[in-house]
């Protein structure tokens, strides 16, 4: 009798543990930071794991977790496997995710980022405070295709002051040369169609955006779109860009 109650309190004990572990994990993880991999994120429920990766689309399972392992099953999307093992590890504070996908070679995926959605993902990695300005009049889609736009973001850091960035620099002191690549590495047809796509807070004044765009246009780089938010724009949830040309 005292074995059996010993083994009940050690299954109580252990599904305890992997519900408090799957509590953790809980949430949208997102990567962006390794070539390798583009744009990745885990939409992590709890009855299902969503995967969608750049390069393979979207995939659905169901998931298990233990102290270090993630087991996924009924796996469903562009790929042969059915089930997938990740060893997992999270940070002390709960706000990173490093994940490795076991098998016959071990492959190490780019550290993951708790975020509530892809847009205060962007935020996070930029360390800006970043509001969009609404705009009710009509706006053009600038978010497809991306590898026209050259991202320029503008809003508030930790300090609250205003700071301008790009996917490359924490200012623009080396703007021209970041462009002067942008345009070589873009096929020749696209080049007269290459535009910055200004992501700027609604609380930067009139003033202040200008001499951002003045900047920009010093550039080889001459259209200058400005993204705002409306009811056609969902934005935080797919970074699907709309604004207007200023």
């Amino acid at each position: 009798m005292k074995n059996i109650l010993t083994y009940l309190i050690l299954i109580f004990l252990i599904s305890c543990s992997s519900k408090k572990q799957k509590e953790k994990l809980i949430g949208n993880w997102y990567s962006n930071s390794n070539e390798n991999y583009g744009f990745v994120e885990f939409q992590f429920y709890n009855d299902s794991l969503i995967i969608y990766d750049e390069m393979l689309g979207k995939f659905s399972q169901e998931w298990e977790v233990n102290k270090d392992k993630i087991y996924l099953t009924n796996i469903k999307g562009l790929t042969t496997k059915k089930q997938l093992t990740y060893s997992y590890k999270l940070d002390k504070s709960n706000r990173f995710l490093y994940l490795k996908a076991l098998g016959d070679t071990i492959i190490e995926l780019p550290k993951l980022s708790k975020a509530k959605n892809p847009f205060d993902f962007l935020k996070k990695i930029f360390g800006l405070k970043i509001e969009l300005p609404t705009k009710q009049t009509k706006l053009v889609r600038i978010g497809f295709p991306g590898n026209l736009n050259f991202n320029i973001y503008a809003g508030y850091n930790k300090d609250n002051k205003l700071a301008v960035k790009t996917d490359l620099s924490s200012d623009l002191n080396n703007l021209e040369n970041e462009v002067i690549e942008f345009k070589n590495n873009s096929r020749d047809e696209f080049k007269n169609f290459l535009r910055f796509n200004l992501i700027a807070d609604k609380n930067i004044n009139e003033s202040q955006i200008d001499s951002i765009k003045k900047i920009l246009k010093s550039t080889l780089i001459k259209q200058v779109y400005r993204t705002y938010k409306s009811k056609e724009a969902d934005y935080e949830n797919n970074l699907n860009w709309f604004g207007q040309k200023e």
